[in-house]
C-alpha cells in the first residue's frame, strides 16, 4: 500500500537500536491484565527491554478509554472517506474490531501523508499507525512494526497494444517505469529495473502516464490497478496480473513500547488464524488472502 519513507534524527536511531527486543510472546488477550510482574516472567531478562508495562501506551488506551489512530484516507477500498465524510474501509473495520476488544473508542487522526503519520507516532500525537506500512530496515528503526493486517499483492500495469510481457522486457536502458511516490512499489521497481528510468509520481499520475503513452509499465499493488484498467480500456496487468512482488502492511508503534507491540502482534496473529482478517480482507477488499510468511 501507498507509504513513505520519514527520515529519523541520530538521537532516535540510536535509541531505536539500543531496544534489544524479546521473542517471547504473551497469550492473547492476557495482555491487557499483564502487570511488570507477568511481564517479567514470560520474557527472558536478558532480551527484555527497556520499556516497562507501567510505561505502555496499551495501559494508557485503557485508563484514557481511546486508542489514538493515524492514517491517510486517500487509498479506497482500504481508507478513505465515505459519502457522509465518515472514515470508512478494511483498516477502520480492523481498527474498529481492536478498540472494541481493548474497551475503548477509535480516534482517527487523518493526515495527507505517510511522513505525517510516522511523526504522529513519534510525537506521541497518535498510538499507532495504521496506512500499509511496509516494516522496511530503514522505517525500523525509528518504529516498531507489528506482523503484516493486509497483503499487498503487486502487479505490473502496460499499455494494451505493445505492451511488455516480462519484467526482462521492461529491464532496459530507455524503458520508463512508474510507481507511487516514496511508496514500496516505488522501491521495488528500482530493484526489478535497474536499468530502466524508473520514476515516483502521484498515484493518479503515475497510471494515467502508462494510458497516455508516457511511460512503458506502471508497478502497483493490484486492488488499485483492477479498478483502473476497468475505466482504461487501453491498458492491461501483465501478464493476465500474474504477481511480481508480495509484499505486508503493518501496524507501526512508538519504538521500545514492548507489551503494546506483543500486544497488537498476538491480535493479528489470533484474528488472522480465527479467519476474522481474511475474511474482512475478502469482504472489502474483494481478493483472496495471502498468509504471510
Amino acid at each position: 500500500m501507498p507509504d513513505e519513507v520519514e527520515e529519523s534524527s541520530e538521537k532516535r536511531r540510536l535509541e531505536t537500536l539500543a531496544s534489544p527486543l524479546s521473542r517471547r510472546t504473551l497469550l492473547g488477550g492476557a495482555a491487557l491484565a499483564v502487570g511488570a510482574a507477568a511481564l517479567t516472567a514470560c520474557t527472558n531478562s536478558t532480551d527484555a527491554p527497556a520499556a516497562s508495562s507501567g510505561d505502555s501506551l496499551l495501559n494508557t488506551n485503557q485508563s484514557r478509554g481511546t486508542l489514538n489512530e493515524t492514517t491517510s484516507r486517500l487509498y479506497p477500498p482500504e481508507f478513505y472517506k465515505d459519502k457522509s465524510g465518515k472514515p470508512a474501509g478494511y483498516d477502520i473495520d480492523i481498527l474498529n474490531l481492536l478498540a472494541k476488544d481493548l474497551g475503548v473508542k477509535l480516534n482517527i487522526i487523518d493526515v495527507p501523508d505517510n511522513a505525517a503519520n510516522i511523526a504522529n507516532v513519534q510525537s506521541g500525537k497518535a498510538d499507532i499507525v495504521s496506512a500499509g506500512l511496509v516494516n522496511t530496515p530503514k522505517r525500523s528503526l525509528v518504529l516498531n512494526f507489528t506482523r503484516g493486517y493486509v497483503p499487498y499483492t503487486q502487479v505490473v500495469i502496460v499499455p494494451t497494444s505493445g505492451g511488455a510481457t516480462s519484467i526482462a522486457d521492461l529491464n532496459q536502458p530507455g524503458k520508463k517505469i512508474t510507481a507511487l511516490t516514496a511508496s514500496t512499489a516505488f522501491f521495488r521497481a528500482q530493484l526489478l529495473f535497474p536499468k530502466a528510468t524508473v520514476t515516483p509520481l502521484a498515484q493518479d499520475e503515475a497510471l494515467l502516464s502508462v494510458a497516455t503513452g508516457k511511460a512503458d509499465a506502471c508497478l502497483i499493488e493490484i486492488y488499485l490497478a483492477t479498478p483502473f484498467i476497468a475505466q482504461h480500456s487501453n491498458t492491461k496487468l501483465m501478464n493476465n496480473g500474474q504477481a511480481v512482488a508480495t509484499e505486508f502492511g503493518c501496524w507501526g508503534i512508538v519504538a521500545g513500547d514492548y507489551l503494546l507491540w506483543k500486544y497488537l502482534d498476538n491480535w493479528i496473529a489470533y484474528n488472522t488464524d480465527n479467519s476474522q482478517i481474511p475474511g474482512m480482507y475478502k469482504n472489502t477488499i474483494g481478493l483472496d488472502w495471502v498468509q504471510p510468511s
